[in-house]
């Protein structure tokens, strides 16, 4: 009875039981670290290809010129994929909204899962035309 006593108080090897306890949250914090990383720079990416879709569009009145400028500023890659650029109607009026949207894709999910597991997100960025 007296040795278990001693090795219940034994503390060798708390240390490494404790680390093998902790490292499954450090390891999802460091992807949750991910996730917002990719997420910043995809929404930076889209806000700046919408801006410069709309500074085309306000020179050139053109709406496919424009929506080439955001889907090249925009690029490809697994994480962000291009959808749409739009910019309703502004009958009578030289002010204009442009819309790009796109798929986010999260980036812990295997690349084959990517498509049905992301999110939409849609930028848009006001101007006028130039005349």
């Amino acid at each position: 009875m007296l040795q278990i006593k001693e090795k219940l108080r034994d503390e060798k090897g708390s240390i490494t039981l404790e680390f093998l306890m902790v490292i499954p949250y450090y390891l999802f914090f460091f992807l949750i670290l991910w996730q917002a990383v990719a997420s910043g720079i995809t929404i930076m990416q889209a806000q700046s290809a919408v801006n410069e879709a709309a500074k085309i569009y306000a020179v050139t009145e053109k709406e496919e010129e424009a929506r080439r400028v955001a889907e090249n500023a925009i690029g490809y890659s697994d994480i962000m994929t291009f959808e749409a650029f739009e910019i309703p109607d502004h009958p009578g009026s030289k002010e204009f909204v442009a819309e790009v949207k796109l798929k986010h894709g999260l980036v812990f999910v295997p690349k084959e899962w990517r498509k049905t597991a992301s999110v939409p997100l849609t930028h848009t960025a006001t101007g006028r035309v130039i005349k």
